[in-house]
């Protein structure tokens, strides 16, 4: 007698659906499901696909398409038909095989920011499909998979029946969840662009040193470009020069072109010289010669320290003209409270705050605004002086010159 039908919206776990057997619409056992493909391009609750079948008379992986499964529970598989049912085996391009790629791997908890094991998944019975809800990366998913919960919940019930273990499942929803191993290549890069926009850049610098080594390389190499700038530029010395090993010089060069161009400076002065020129080889020639300037400075330096991209207007721009200009400008600079006043030649003529901008008439010109800079620096001038006149005088940023004419700023 067949058992009635599991009812829509209900909840089961991927550890309750592997290994259970797989029967025909005839009754006749086919096999046993050892996977499940979902669909990777849906965000929120990707559904099941198809399945992966182990034959029983060959032994053979085959694929089970969803369509033609009856019903799927933790008693067996039913099919609509017998062996026809079973294709060859297959992957499409947006599939991932989640028992194989992300039960027993860590995944990226984008909304917590942290790396996490998975041990279950939770899939969602809806509108006769399947769907992953939520992975379980809690101590009772283990249990369950290792088929002692009725024992442990039953002993822990007479013993602590308010044990934390009873009482919250460690569940993180499938949207806030990036894999790190999730079929091919172009799945896990629109999985890391999506996943990744929402994790800080110190964060995510984090996420990549609690990462073993294999699964550091596999989540770095998918990152966009500006979010690998991003967790470089957070990353500890030893670890950035150990991911810009990970990938080819062509990428590393476009991801130090990312970077302010003094974190970029600091970062290769931090690697080998034969690293360093390969990479620069690599770069846009403007880029890389801004970043080869910044090199030829002693270390803890202002001239090493300091940024080449900062907010420049013209002393005969209006107020509404230079705010016009800063918009242009904040896209590419790092700091924008300061805004420095400077000639053709880059000769430096004064210094304003944002602040002056957006209180001023709109029609004054910006050099009636501007006021002398008090501790403009040479850029053999050490760190520890830098700190000390910016602590003086109360600034945000330091003017580094040379002969008058405006080099950068920290």
């Amino acid at each position: 007698m067949q058992s009635r039908p599991p009812q829509e919206g209900t909840f089961v776990f991927l550890s309750e659906l592997l290994g259970r057997p797989v029967v025909g619409v005839s009754g006749v056992r086919l096999g046993r499901v050892v996977d499940f493909l979902a669909d990777a391009s849906e965000p929120a609750y990707p559904k099941v696909t198809a399945l992966r079948v182990k034959t029983s008379l060959r032994a053979e992986i085959k694929r089970v398409e969803w369509a033609d499964v009856a019903a799927c529970e933790p008693r067996e598989t039913r099919l609509k038909r017998d062996g026809e049912a079973l294709q060859p085996l297959k992957l499409l391009g947006n599939e991932i095989p989640l028992a194989q790629d992300v039960l027993d791997r860590q995944i990226v908890d984008t909304d917590d920011a942290k790396v996490e094991r998975v041990n279950d998944l939770h899939l969602l019975r809806a509108r006769g499909e399947l769907r992953v809800a939520h992975v379980d990366v809690g101590f009772r998913g283990l249990v369950r998979r290792m088929g002692w919960q009725s024992a442990v919940d039953t002993l822990l019930k007479a013993v602590r029946p308010n044990a934390l273990y009873l009482r919250k499942e460690q569940f993180v929803p499938w949207k806030h969840v990036q894999p790190l191993a999730a079929g091919p290549s172009k799945v896990r890069l629109d999985l890391a662009r999506r996943a990744m926009a929402e994790v800080h850049p110190s964060d995510l610098a984090e996420i990549l040193e609690d990462l073993d080594r294999r699964e550091r390389a596999v989540l770095f190499r998918d990152l966009p470009i500006e979010f690998a700038a991003d967790a470089l530029e957070e990353s500890e010395p030893g670890l950035q020069r150990e991911l810009l090993r990970m990938v080819e010089p062509a990428k590393a060069a476009d991801i130090v072109e990312e970077m302010q161009p003094d974190d970029a400076a600091e970062l290769l002065s931090e690697l080998p010289k034969e690293q360093t020129a390969e990479i620069l080889a690599a770069m846009d020639p403007p880029d890389a010669r801004i970043v080869e300037e910044l090199l030829t400075y002693d270390e803890n330096t202002a001239g090493r320290m300091m940024n080449t991209e900062f907010l420049r207007l013209s002393p005969a721009m209006t107020a509404q003209q230079a705010l016009q200009s800063v918009r242009d400008q904040a896209r590419e600079v790092a700091q924008v409270h300061d805004c420095f006043v400077v000639q053709r030649d880059r000769r430096l003529l004064g210094v304003l705050s944002l602040r002056d901008l957006l209180l001023a008439n709109p029609e004054v010109p910006v050099d009636a605004i501007m006021h002398e800079h008090p501790a403009p620096l040479d850029p053999g001038e050490r760190a520890a002086r830098v700190a000390e006149l910016a602590a003086k005088y109360n600034l945000f940023s330091l003017p580094v010159e040379r002969e008058g004419k405006l080099l950068g700023v920290v």
